[in-house]
Order: C-alpha cells, then sequence, then structure tokens
C-alpha cells in the first residue's frame, strides 16, 4: 500500500525528507510558503541571478542537495507559494495559496518548519531601519538588495556573525558587530566543539572576513536604545556586567541607518502543538518544542517533526534528521521496517548525534541572562503586532493573569498575524520575571496559524 507523506518546509530538512521518502516509493506533497526551496540557510535568489554569498563549502552543500531534489521535481507534488495554516488529528492538513485553499489528508505529515527570529526589546526597536539579522540575510541573498549604507548587527551566538561576513561580501558596509557573549565561551565545551569542527572552521573564516574588511566586533555588548525621528539614525551601546545589566559610564554611540538583530530563535512549532503534540519549553533550542522519539515521532499518530522545528541544531542536523524522518514516513505502514532503520541509516543517525553534541555549546551562547529583560521600559512595544507595550503586560500580571493565555486574553498579545512567534517567547520572560521552567505552556494556537487570504479561503478546492 502506497504511504502519501505531506511534508511542510522546503529548507534542507523538508528537501531531503522528500528524496528519502520518494526513494522509498511514498507518493509525496511538498508544501513551502517561498517561491523556491532552500528555506533560509539555502536560500534562492528570486531573480535567478546568485550571489555567492557563504563559504565555498555550504556553497557546495547548497549546490548538491538542490541538484538531489530538482532530480525528483517530476515525481513528487511539489507546491511552492502555498501556506499550511492548519492541523488537526487524522491528520488532516489545511493549505491555502494565492488563489484557493484545500485540505489534505495524508496518511503522514512530516514538519519541516524551521525557525524564526528572536530579538530582546529596547526602546526604540520597533523604528524602520531596525530588522532581524536572518531577514537582512534573506534579502541579500533572495533580491541581491543593499540594505544599508551603515550597518550594525547584534545579537548572540555565531549567526550575527555570519550574516555580517555574508553581508561584507555582498557590499554593504558593516561598521560594528556587538555580541551579547565572546564566542570563546563556547571553549568551555571543547568535547561539543570538536563534534563540530568543520563548523567550526567556518566561523572562523567569517570572523577572518572581519577582521580583513576592519569591522569592529565588540563583547559583551548590548544596543539599550534606538535614536531617531523616523527612521534610525543611531544606536546607543553599552556593556553589561555578565547578568545582561547595563553598567553606566560604558555607553558607545554609532551613526547607522541598519541595525539587524537576533538574540536567538522561536521553533515553528505552532502546527505540531495544535494536531496535539506535546511540547516542552527549552529558549536555547527554539522556546516550546514537541515531543519527538528518535525517529522524529511525536505521540500523536502520523505526525512527525524534524530539523530546527524540533530543536535548533542547524543545517547539518536538519538534512540528517529529514533523511531519517523520509524513511520514517515511507515505512508507516510497516513497524517492523521502522525498527530496522536505526541500523540502515547508520551514518544518518551518527552525523545527528555528532551535530546534537556541538549544538550544545551553541546553545550555552543563547541562553539570555536575567538582565535582559530590563532593557526595556513600560512603553517598549513587546508584541508588535497588536502594539502591546510592556506596562500593560505588567498590569495583567499583577492582576493575576500568570500563564500565557490569561495574559493573551488580557492584553491581546499574540493575537495577530503572526500569533505569537515574535513575542510570546519575551511575553513569557516578562511574566516570569526571566525565571522560565519546561512545563510553562505556550498560548494555544489558533487554526490560523499563518496569514492566509479571506479569497483562497473563499475558493475551496473540493477533495
Amino acid at each position: 500500500m502506497t504511504v502519501h507523506v505531506a511534508i511542510v518546509g522546503a529548507g534542507p530538512g523538508g528537501m531531503s525528507a522528500a528524496i528519502e521518502a520518494q526513494r522509498r516509493g511514498a507518493r509525496v506533497t511538498l508544501i513551502d510558503e517561498a517561491a523556491k526551496p532552500g528555506g533560509q540557510i539555502f536560500r534562492q535568489s528570486a531573480t535567478g541571478h546568485e550571489l555567492p554569498l557563504g563559504l565555498p563549502g555550504e556553497q557546495k552543500r547548497k549546490k548538491v542537495l538542490l541538484s538531489r531534489f530538482r532530480a525528483l521535481l517530476d515525481g513528487i507534488d511539489y507546491r511552492p507559494n502555498c501556506t499550511a495554516y492548519a492541523l488537526f488529528e487524522g491528520p488532516e492538513l489545511h493549505l491555502s495559496d494565492q488563489h484557493e485553499s484545500e485540505v489534505l489528508k495524508p496518511d503522514v505529515v512530516l514538519l519541516a518548519t524551521g525557525v524564526c527570529e528572536r530579538a530582546v526589546p529596547f526602546p526604540g526597536w520597533t523604528l524602520p531601519g531596525v530588522v532581524f539579522a536572518g531577514g537582512a540575510q534573506a534579502l541579500v541573498k533572495s533580491q541581491g538588495l543593499k540594505i544599508g549604507e551603515r550597518v550594525v548587527l547584534a545579537g548572540a551566538g555565531p549567526l550575527p556573525i555570519a550574516v555580517a561576513a555574508q553581508l561584507v561580501q555582498a557590499g554593504v558596509q558593516v561598521v560594528a558587530v556587538a555580541l551579547l557573549f565572546p564566542l570563546h565561551r563556547m571553549l568551555f565545551q571543547p568535547w561539543a566543539l570538536w563534534a563540530g569542527r568543520s563548523i567550526m572552521k567556518e566561523g572562523w573564516q567569517y570572523l577572518n572576513t572581519l577582521r580583513h574588511n576592519n569591522v569592529e566586533v565588540l563583547s559583551m555588548m548590548v544596543p539599550v536604545r534606538a535614536e531617531g525621528s523616523h527612521h534610525i539614525e543611531s544606536i546607543q551601546m553599552i556593556r553589561h556586567d555578565g547578568t545582561g545589566r547595563p553598567l553606566a559610564g560604558t555607553e558607545k554611540r554609532i551613526g547607522c541607518d541598519v541595525l539587524a538583530l537576533n538574540y536567538g530563535f522561536t521553533a515553528n512549532s505552532e502546527l505540531a502543538n495544535m494536531a496535539g503534540a506535546q511540547v516542552e519549553y527549552s529558549p536555547g533550542r527554539g522556546g516550546w518544542l514537541p515531543v519527538t522519539d528518535v525517529f522524529c515521532r511525536t505521540g500523536v499518530n502520523g505526525v512527525l517533526v524534524a530539523g530546527d522545528g524540533a530543536g535548533l541544531r542547524g543545517s547539518w542536523v536538519a538534512e540528517a534528521e529529514g533523511r531519517i524522518a523520509g524513511a520514517v514516513a515511507a515505512c508507516f505502514h510497516d513497524a517492523a521496517k521502522t525498527g530496522q532503520l536505526e541500523q540502515e541509516l547508520e551514518e544518518e543517525f551518527g552525523l545527528r548525534r555528532r551535530h546534537e553534541t556541538f549544538q550544545q555549546a551553541v546553545q550555552q551562547s543563547l541562553q539570555l541572562p536575567s538582565g535582559v529583560w530590563g532593557w526595556a521600559d513600560d512603553d517598549t512595544v513587546v508584541c508588535r503586532c497588536e502594539c502591546v507595550p510592556l506596562r500593560r503586560i505588567r498590569q495583567a500580571v499583577a492582576q493575576g493573569h500568570t500563564t500565557m493565555n490569561g495574559i493573551k486574553r488580557n492584553t491581546r498579545s499574540g493575537m495577530g498575524w503572526c500569533g505569537g512567534r515574535m513575542c510570546m517567547q519575551n511575553v513569557a520572560a516578562y511574566a516570569g520575571a526571566g525565571r522560565l521552567h519546561a512545563d510553562l505552556q505556550p498560548m494555544t494556537p489558533r487554526p490560523l496559524a499563518r496569514p492566509v487570504s479571506l479569497t483562497s479561503l473563499k475558493n475551496h478546492r473540493a477533495p
């Protein structure tokens, strides 16, 4: 009996899953919001003219994976520019493109939905010109746009370094990179660094690119105010004490017209949660993560999760885990075959274990200290979709609304188009004074997990 596998997301995990599932005889439907496959890390140019961004190793991996994926396009149902906006038990997957909507009832839904970026709010962070680092990267990769004349990057972990180097490669003037903590903190876990030595080599190459182009790298410095009348004109940076609390007298003002931020990620786990999958909170790995077994299976029959949507671990893990999940999905009707996969895919399981070990060091660099939640003042907007200031969240907590759903109902935080992806972790941190735990439950996801047009909902395609 042929298994129908619906895969959501065409990044490294989703493409690898499609390749493996189709190779094993499954009928594959691949849904992706973008016009072209690749996800964020392997994003393709919309114009067809690829900028040579990134390091040679990354470009080679991109070329190989995209070539393998294109070779099977005639054998799968590939749907670009298509949004999966709801998932229910069954599984029952609701889709919408630019013209119509549809309900799919495949045997297996494999979610390879990745992550979205996270920022820490501070006064002025909603000014035009303040963007996410990955967003700046996407504009350069897909459109070849010069995003600004003087760009500053700020955040935690390795992504600001990588994006800054790629912007420099694209001809953008990067003035400075401000890191919450120095990257050498990762040296406290040498075994983890050895496991990811190939990635560490790429990181050093990016740092060398910045050094050779005289880009100032500031450690233990954070932006605490963006200034400008109608657009960002400068930022006030300040050194912190190791816990995120600013140290008076260490201010540094930097002129810029773009500030690109990244203080970690939030897993796009709302579809798995909507379907009934158990989630646990892990801020360094992406917030609320679906609980999965070694075969990427959630506790919901027919729902699998692979890649960063199951926990931030990078594209190497996503590729390996995509192959594992694709094989598991194709064996959905044969439990005996699933049990044999760990031996059959020994290389993929080993690669996943090795790079998960390396990611322990990366995740350590993304742990935000409690002091960062003091950067915002009462007037600072926390939920951008609904323009909810910090004052309103504090009032709700003082009135006894301490659950995420309670805060959502009483402040409208998380009710906007993003469904809480941009603000939910920050709302949780402010509500809990930075003290969060694994049992913390997210806001209940709503059926329209992503914005879709009323026209497409009206034009519903019958099964």
